[in-house]
């Protein structure tokens, strides 16, 4: 995309025509509904990049559920991929606040911060976009429609996501034929390989995920999690953008053993909460020394405190011996002659919404939407590796639910080892 100074003149160049479509829609409501690679954000930002500099003066909010995601995702691709330098009068970089060389504003912030958001009710603004909507909620998407009041401008709410299940608010009011019709909205929706210039492994990539993760991330479809054994994790929550994790939250990990196919999970806890954040794999998917495995351990959790390592079956206890020779002592799980238990462990950990998934994690997201259940039988369980090392060290402790003052009064779950 380039600019004549001047001109003020954008050349867009669309991989897609969904893309072009939900760029160039007047309609009060767009949704872009897409696979990973279908080129989401990139329409996102160009669309707001367009009603800025289409409507002079124009005042635009650019979101996200949460505020800190922001700058790493829809905030970065308008400066990298979008939107000229020229074009930039001024950057407050603290304040999230682009105004551009005709006097049109975009704020980028998230639906977390109080402050940005009773700023936007005086004067209103012009358009509002959301980036990843899947995380927002009903109420989220009619506060901020209306929001949209200033005059001399029209007024268009906006968003991209990816699937979810078809309980989600957003498939009510884009995917119902009658609730679209009657709000005006539009929809439009493209998969992974509606992307001509990703590249051929990518798309290769691609075409070995199964299941539910296929259907949402692959083909760009709606889908619920029925039939999955953890249905009960809930992505749209859950599955979040990557984070500095402080340095002084303890560390978990959890083996499952092979020659070929190793994996090993690593989780943070918070300390405030009992909150695990599932921060890196290891799935190296080529065999290797009992020394080299361990040396890439000690590498990812470098500086970080490891208080347990739990791993493998009750008859495997060579392979804990040999890791154990190599310095990284790894225990047998408690319930460890009990994988019912340990699934179930799991699942309530889920229901409590107590585990939480960086979502560049592809080995251990695609497991989770494919590890599923026909005839009461899991389906292929032993290629399932990240889901092992998970029950080995999820079930070894007991999620316990403390009802106790805070701050605001509400009661806290906490996580007893």
């Amino acid at each position: 995309m380039t600019t004549a100074t001047q001109e003020i003149k954008i050349i867009w160049e669309p991989i897609n025509a969904p893309q072009d479509e939900f760029v160039e829609s007047a309609a009060t409501g767009v949704l872009f509904s897409g696979a990973f690679g279908a080129g989401k954000s990139i329409a996102l930002c160009t669309k707001a990049l367009k009603l800025s500099r289409d409507y002079r003066g124009n005042f635009g909010y650019m979101c996200r559920k949460v505020r800190a995601t922001i700058g790493l995702s829809t905030l970065k691709t308008f400066l990298d991929l979008v939107c000229p330098p020229d074009y930039i009068a001024n950057y407050n970089k603290s304040e999230g606040l682009i105004r551009l060389t005709n006097g049109s504003e975009l704020l980028f912030g998230g639906l977390d911060d109080p402050l940005k958001l009773g700023s936007l009710g005086a004067g209103g603004v012009g358009f509002v976009g959301i980036d990843e909507a899947i995380e927002t909620d009903e109420d989220d998407w009619n506060m901020l429609e209306g929001r949209l009041r200033k005059p001399g401008v029209p007024h268009q709410i906006f968003a991209a996501t990816n699937p979810g299940p078809p309980s989600h608010y957003l498939h009510k009011l884009f995917f119902d034929e009658l609730e679209r019709v009657k709000r005006g909205y539009e929809v439009y929706h493209a998969s992974t390989y509606d992307n001509p210039a990703l590249p051929d492994d990518y798309k290769a990539r691609m075409a070995q995920y199964e299941g539910v993760y296929r259907d949402r991330y692959v083909l760009g479809l709606w889908r619920g999690l029925e039939g999955l054994v953890y249905e009960s994790f809930k992505d749209q929550i859950c599955l979040i953008p990557r984070f500095e994790i402080d340095k002084s939250w303890p560390v978990y990990a959890g083996h499952d053993f092979g020659k070929v196919n190793p994996c090993a999970l690593f989780y943070a806890q918070n300390p405030t909460t009992g909150d695990l954040f599932l921060f890196a794999e290891y799935l190296p998917g080529i065999a290797k020394s009992y020394h080299d495995h361990v040396e890439a351990f000690k590498t990812i959790v470098a500086e970080r405190m490891v208080l347990k390592r739990v791993g493998g079956n009750h008859n495997e206890d060579g392979d804990r011996h040999a890791y154990t020779m190599e310095g990284w002592t790894i225990t047998e799980p408690k319930h460890s002659l009990d994988k019912t238990y340990q699934i179930r462990a799991v699942q309530a950990m889920h229901r409590l919404n107590k585990i939480y998934v960086f979502n560049d994690l592809s080995n251990y997201v695609r497991e989770k939407f494919s590890f599923v259940v026909k005839e009461d039988t899991i389906e292929e369980e032993s290629k399932f590796h990240c889901m092992s090392a998970e029950r080995y060290i999820i079930s070894d402790f007991v999620p316990e639910t403390v009802k106790r003052p805070t701050s605001r009064g509400m009661p806290v779950v906490r996580i007893n080892w």
